[in-house]
């Protein structure tokens, strides 16, 4: 009865450490064959410094050929050419009849600075169109590079004709472009001249060269722009603005306003630019530019 017994209790036994190791079995094969994504589950938080560089965006050429090509295609100030420009808009909202010099010692006085003509047709005074076409001619040659300097922005100034040509000297200007337009009783007179001092000008005749070259390459690139009659250039010794230069100046007349053609051109935008347009070119070809 008792050895029966033993032999329960062994098959007993056996019975559980089979059943343990089939267990054991059981789980091995189950670890072996988990579904991929719970392996990846395992995994998410320790991604491989391998992967990080690879998933870090890389410049690559052609996105370096793009930025160089940004790069150029940046707007940039013009470069500067070193050259000094005066533009002097001629006269200003009132005139003035008080007395200067005409020149350096000079005994002859003149009125500091005269009232102008006025369209006869448009009305404009010549005041506001020599500040209209010198705003724009400033923005022009500051646009090509060139230093620009104004002798007024405006019409309220008591601006004497002395004074324009000695602030011409005082900012370092290497030409005074004096911007005018004529008047005559003839209304059937049209087109633009040039005034420049002659080689006998009592106070500056050592710049009658430069100045007529200077008013030669302004008027005839000033009439090739606009279609206006070219007239010439002429000397004039009288003119008080030409005689206190120091530096080569020219005067620039640049139509009749006396005369309704070249009044109703003048005053008309587009012929504005193209006005603009030929003064600027006449500086270019006066520098060699």
């Amino acid at each position: 009865m008792i050895k029966k017994k033993r032999w329960i209790l062994l098959a007993a036994l056996l019975a559980v450490v089979c059943a343990i190791l089939l267990a054991g079995f059981a789980y091995k094969k189950h670890k072996e064959t988990l579904p991929e994504e719970d392996i990846y589950e395992q995994t998410d938080n320790s991604v491989a410094e391998d992967d990080k560089e690879a998933s870090e965006p890389m410049d690559t050429d052609q996105d370096k050929k793009q930025d160089s090509a940004v790069s150029d295609v940046t707007t940039e100030e013009p470069a500067a050419n070193s050259h000094v420009v005066v533009i002097d808009p001629g006269h200003q909202g009132q005139g003035d009849s008080t007395t200067e010099p005409n020149g350096p010692g000079s005994s002859t006085m003149k009125a500091r600075v005269a009232g102008g003509t006025h369209g006869t047709t448009t009305g404009v005074y010549e005041y506001q169109l020599t500040l209209v076409i010198s705003q724009q001619l400033q923005a022009e040659l500051e646009n090509r590079g060139y230093t620009v300097y104004m002798t007024r922005t405006s019409h309220d100034v008591n601006i004497s004709n002395m004074e324009r040509a000695q602030y011409a000297t005082s900012v370092g200007g290497e030409i005074a472009v004096r911007i005018h337009a004529n008047g005559v009783d003839n209304a059937s007179v049209s087109g633009a001249l040039a005034l420049a001092p002659s080689s006998s000008n009592p106070y500056i005749a050592y710049l009658s060269d430069s100045s007529w070259n200077l008013s030669k390459c302004i008027l005839d690139a000033y009439c090739a722009a606009t279609g206006m009659r070219n007239q010439g250039v002429s000397t004039s010794d009288t003119m008080t603005g030409i005689n206190w230069s120091t530096v080569p100046v020219t005067i620039l007349e640049m139509g009749y306003m006396t005369n309704p053609t070249d009044d109703v051109n003048m005053e008309d935008p587009a012929y504005q630019a193209r006005m603009v347009q030929g003064i600027a070119d006449g500086i270019d070809a006066y520098f060699g530019l």
